[in-house]
């Protein structure tokens, strides 16, 4: 450098060491970005995103792709559940089952869980099955009366009410609101009831009987009975004997003109040794009365005093019941 412009350097260098200014101006050049870009803080915040606004972007986003997946999960499991329980509902599972039983010469009444209550006459077995929507009921064999428990809504929703449907053989006997009896003969004396017929006898209300596929139902009211018996048509309902029906209820055995033959019969239901007519005239002859059901061997005394017939005894219990001739006594 020629000597008058290296002086000049050093005037000059001279000259800003001493001035403040100058000074200044050389720091400025070398500042950080965050204090070159201090004055417009806030400008850059209105227009750009704050970290913590970025992150939230971003959480954010990784949610919404989560959503699908998840929702896809919510809605497979809701499906399953609503098929599960659609396909409880259609299986209709049984919840309770137990079997009723009433010995020769027993009675009994026997609350169900549902609440209703099933009266056995002597000699009777019911078996009950309480299912998640239904209840079903089977007259094995002998005679049983029906109160059937209703739910509130019954009156104005009975769609909505667990049906009660009693099977007695072949035929199905649906409750719609009532007291009813069924009654099994013939071979429901043995206890094979398979091809004995049933007599329903409806005492409140009303029921549906049914006869099986291909059969219309019949509608019973209260005061009516049907009498089915195996390989004859379809009946028509007739009016019923609800006295006898109420009578045995109660304890009592109602005859009213009603052949010995049929007192008889109605007699062995509540006794385990046998009652035998010995001729056929003693079988037509007719009585009347009401007598007390856990008091047969004394109706059985008492014949002579209602019909011309004379009753022999046998060591064996069993009983043996003729017309008595003119020369013999009651």
């Amino acid at each position: 450098m020629p000597p008058a412009e290296s002086a000049a350097v050093s005037a000059a260098r001279a000259a800003g060491a001493g001035n403040p200014s100058v000074r200044g101006a050389g720091r400025r050049a070398h500042l950080p970005i965050d204090d070159a870009l201090a004055p417009f803080a806030d400008l850059l915040r209105q227009h750009l995103p704050t970290p913590e606004d970025i992150e939230q972007a971003a959480a954010l986003r990784r949610e919404r792709r989560r959503r699908p997946a998840k929702a896809r999960a919510a809605g497979a499991a809701t499906a399953l559940a609503v098929a599960a329980l659609a396909g409880v509902l259609w299986a209709d599972p049984v919840l309770h089952r137990e079997s009723l039983a009433s010995a020769v010469g027993e009675r009994q009444a026997r609350p169900l869980l549902d609440g209703s209550t099933v009266r056995l006459n002597s000699g009777t077995r019911v078996e009950v099955a309480l299912h998640l929507r239904s209840r079903r009921l089977s007259l094995a064999h002998g005679e049983a009366a029906f109160e059937v428990a209703h739910a509130p809504w019954h009156a104005w929703a009975p769609w909505l009410q667990c049906p009660f449907t009693v099977q007695a053989g072949a035929v199905a006997v649906e409750d719609i609101g009532t007291v009813f009896n069924i009654r099994r003969d013939g071979t429901a004396a043995a206890g094979d009831a398979a091809d004995a017929g049933a007599d329903i006898t409806v005492q409140q209300g009303s029921v549906r009987v049914h006869a099986g596929v291909g059969t219309a139902p019949v509608v019973l009211h209260a005061g009516q009975a049907l009498h089915t018996r195996p390989g004859t048509a379809w009946p028509a309902p007739v009016g019923a004997d609800t006295a006898r029906v109420a009578a045995w209820q109660a304890g009592r055995l109602r005859l009213d003109a009603t052949p010995l033959a049929d007192a008889v019969a109605e007699m062995q239901r509540h006794r385990r040794t046998p009652i035998t007519l010995a001729d056929g005239h003693a079988a037509a002859l007719r009585i009347s009365g009401e007598f007390d059901l856990d008091r047969i061997d004394q109706l059985i005394d008492l014949l002579p005093r209602l019909a011309p017939v004379r009753v022999d005894r046998h060591a064996d219990g069993s009983v043996v019941i003729g017309l008595r001739t003119a020369h013999q006594k009651p």
